[in-house]
């Protein structure tokens, strides 16, 4: 894919939904690409940035879970999410990071991004949007842990 088709790809996910394509263009020219291997150290990843996946996959997985359930998000061709000021969520010492190899994602810094927000109150009405929806993955994550944790402090049937 080419500048271009980048271009038109981002301008058709929800979060640049109804945003002019001179905004999409900015933010695609202001972030930098990230390419990777099978296996990444969660280090890639740097705080207060937007992650668009390009191309391939991204799985970020805990070792402490048991196997066939140790993947917690997996982000695919199209999903943004953002890694807040800690690190977010997924980047504990316990999660390991790992991409397809044909991994593409786009990295725009979340101070360019706030920046053009402020003057567009569409992409920042479809950025919260996207927000919303991770803090229900978020939600739904925890209720996961919190379970698994019950079931280990649960007491044996006498």
């Amino acid at each position: 894919m080419n500048q271009c088709d980048y271009l038109f790809f981002l301008r058709q996910l929800p979060m640049f939904n109804e945003v002019p394509l001179s905004i999409v263009e900015t933010l695609l020219n202001n972030g930098t690409f990230i390419r990777g291997s099978c296996d990444q150290d969660p280090s890639f990843l740097h705080s207060q940035s937007i992650y668009i996946v390009l191309k391939g996959s991204i799985r970020f997985i805990d070792s402490r879970l048991p196997e066939g359930s140790q993947t917690v998000a997996l982000w695919e061709k199209g999903d943004v999410f953002p890694v807040d000021q800690k690190g977010g969520l997924f980047l504990s010492p316990f999660i390991s990071v790992r991409t397809s190899e044909d991994i593409l994602m786009l990295n725009i810094p979340f101070y360019i991004l706030k920046k053009i927000m402020s003057y567009y109150p569409k992409l920042q009405m479809n950025f919260l949007v996207m927000l919303q929806q991770n803090v229900f993955f978020s939600y739904e994550l925890f209720l996961r842990y919190l379970h698994r944790s019950q079931d280990e402090n649960a007491e044996p049937d006498s």
